[in-house]
Order: C-alpha cells, then sequence, then structure tokens
C-alpha cells in the first residue's frame, strides 16, 4: 500500500501529491470528497471519476473460502433466510 503526506497550510489547504492527481486524472477544478465510516477512518475519493474507480483501488478483503462470488453470497443469504422462515412457520 502506497502513503502519501502532505502539509496543511494555515488557510486549511493541501495539495494532493501528483501521484494522487495522475491515478484519479484531477484537473485544475475537479472536486474531492472527503467521507468517514464507522470506525472513524477518513477516505477521500474523487467526485470526477465512475465510483468503480474508487473501489478498484481499495485493498482486497479475503473472502469466506465457501463464497467465491457475489452470486454465491446472495444465494446463501436467501437459503438462510428461507430456512429461518420455515423454522418460525413450524414452531406456530
Amino acid at each position: 500500500m502506497a502513503v502519501f503526506e502532505t502539509t496543511l497550510t494555515s488557510k486549511g489547504q493541501m495539495t494532493l501529491p501528483a501521484e494522487i492527481r495522475r491515478l484519479w486524472d484531477l484537473k485544475t477544478g475537479d472536486r474531492v470528497e472527503f467521507y468517514a465510516d464507522r470506525s472513524g477512518q477518513f477516505f477521500l475519493r474523487p467526485l470526477n471519476a465512475r465510483a468503480s474507480a474508487f473501489f478498484e483501488n481499495l485493498p482486497a478483503r479475503k473472502r469466506s473460502a465457501r463464497i467465491k462470488s457475489d452470486d454465491d453470497a446472495v444465494a446463501k443469504a436467501v437459503r438462510q433466510r428461507d430456512r429461518r422462515s420455515k423454522s418460525r412457520t413450524a414452531a406456530e
């Protein structure tokens, strides 16, 4: 994972490193967004890029060995919901 550093000016401004501007194809006047997730980590994303470009640059998540794709994960969730629904019906 690459780490970039920048300095905040007295006006609260900072310059994005050239590597980031090139990676995201940022030009003068482009907008970026800062947001925080539930854990309190902050993220920066370009508003001129397609959403998938942001996610392509995230570190890969570990997947369960039993779940090969998103379709498999959805199918597993549907089976679990179906089992819970049937068990509630049988208990009534």
